[in-house]
């Protein structure tokens, strides 16, 4: 019996097992948080979506630095993964309308989702929605991540595709090092 050998579009052109660098876990961060508009928050319908899903107050939320600095940190991405998380971030901002607006916790959000999203598109063994539970400090329940998940999917329109020379150019364009061969 032979054994099938499945392999991700093209990760090895990008030394993608690198762990993210505080610079683009920061950049990461800015990006959701630029989501932000003056005077309002960003909205769309990855909030309303699974609104129906949430229940009572939500919990206090760290900075946006820390929690995206603790999730991939504890998840253990590879810096491939979270610069395809900015690409999908990049995507759904030229998506969104100028009048966007929307709650505190929505960057986070986003970046889960984006982050869900990317290691899915990269990896054999992408992180389970129970890790990204624990990794999130509880923040977020199962059926939210879950949720997140499809609704930032029906905005990208499904299209997940990048390819490791656009993650290249995304990062020489941000002045990022994520480990390119």
């Amino acid at each position: 019996m032979s054994t099938a050998v499945v392999v991700t579009p093209a990760a090895d052109a990008i030394a993608g097992i690198q762990p993210p660098s505080l610079r683009l876990l920061q950049t990461a961060a800015c990006s959701v948080k630029e989501l932000l508009r003056p005077g309002g928050m960003v909205s769309s319908n990855l909030r309303s979506n699974f609104a129906h899903l949430m229940a009572g107050s939500p919990p206090a939320l760290p900075p946006i630095e820390t929690f995206v600095c603790t999730v991939a940190r504890t998840l253990g991405v590879s810096a491939l993964v979270v610069a395809t998380s900015l690409v999908y971030v990049e995507r759904l901002s030229g998506r969104l309308p100028r009048s966007a607006s929307g709650r505190a916790d929505t960057p986070y959000r986003i970046f889960l989702a984006a982050l869900l999203l990317a290691d899915k598109y990269w990896s054999d063994r992408a992180v389970t929605i129970k890790s990204l539970v624990v990794a999130a400090g509880g923040l977020f329940r199962h059926r939210e991540i879950l949720a997140m998940e499809r609704a930032l999917l029906r905005v990208l329109r499904f299209d997940l595709s990048v390819s490791p020379e656009h993650i290249r150019r995304f990062a020489d364009d941000l002045g990022l090092d994520i480990g390119a061969a």
